[in-house]
């Protein structure tokens, strides 16, 4: 299905499953859902009425160049939509940037938020890119270049890389193959818009750590144990007021590399609720 957005984007949305109702975040900046809905929708379906949302500018729905990609215009966004499927109360799940997008949207609209489910999740975009670059060095064999003012082109640098090398992929996968298959999935990828902005966002470098203290939704905080591409340790910066913290082994993207873990994290908290 598509929703309009109020300043009349059309954005995709799918919906499989039964129970409680849940938003699906995805990250990027400028990915899409495609992909965890692939690979983990089945294992959410019966305990969970799945709704998985491609963000404006990514994927399957629309967003040019000139529109609108702020942490605020996103968030009103996942409000239109919670308005008009009329949803009075839902959970959130996120991934990777998705938790800046989650956690942003909770801060202003707690009431709606049941729970908040954080999955490999960056509250800070400035380091997760130092996490990314540490690593990169260590991949390619280099010494650690210093941060500074150009921390983004020291990153693109590294990057390009990994990329020419073929190893960035190490950054979110212990496997190779899963690489292959989100990649594949990918191809079909129509709108881009979102991630072609992203470095230029100011919103999306805000530190929103800082937010996280204002928040006393039950929040479920799963972290993995070789996640570089956002820092292994970066969860203990956050200070939501009634979180929970569960360590999953494997890297970025549990969703296809540990389903089976995840499940039975993500099933054993909604049972608490």
């Amino acid at each position: 299905m598509f929703i309009e957005t109020l300043d009349r984007l059309n954005l995709h949305v799918t919906h499989s499953g039964k129970g409680m109702k849940c938003l699906y975040i995805h990250g990027g900046p400028g990915a899409w859902s495609k992909d965890f809905e692939v690979f983990f929708g089945d294992y959410l379906s019966e305990a969970l009425s799945m709704y998985y949302l491609d963000q404006r500018g990514c994927g399957r729905s629309e967003g040019g160049k000139e529109s609108d990609y702020s942490i605020d215009a996103i968030i009103n966004d996942i409000e239109c939509i919670r308005k008009k499927l009329n949803i009075e109360e839902f959970i959130i799940i996120a991934h990777s940037f998705g938790g800046v997008i989650a956690t942003a949207y909770t801060k202003k609209y707690s009431k709606y938020v049941k729970a908040l489910i954080l999955i490999n999740c960056t509250l800070n975009m400035e380091e997760a890119l130092k996490s990314q670059i540490k690593q990169g060095c260590k991949i390619l064999g280099i010494d650690n270049i210093e941060y500074n003012r150009n921390l983004k082109e020291n990153w693109r640098n590294i990057a390009f890389k990994l990329i020419k090398s073929d190893l960035y992929y190490k950054l979110q996968y212990t496997d190779y193959n899963n690489y292959i298959k989100v990649k594949n999935i990918d191809k079909d990828m129509l709108n881009t818009s979102m991630s072609e902005q992203s470095f230029s966002n100011g919103s999306y470098f805000y530190d929103y750590t800082s937010l996280s203290e204002y928040i006393d939704t039950p929040t479920l905080i799963i972290s993995g144990e070789y996640d570089f591409a956002i820092g292994p340790d970066h969860y203990r910066s956050f200070k939501f007021k009634n979180s929970i913290v569960r360590n999953i082994k494997g890297v970025h993207n549990p969703y296809i590399e540990n389903p089976i873990e995840l499940e039975a994290i993500i099933k054993d908290f909604i049972i608490s609720l």
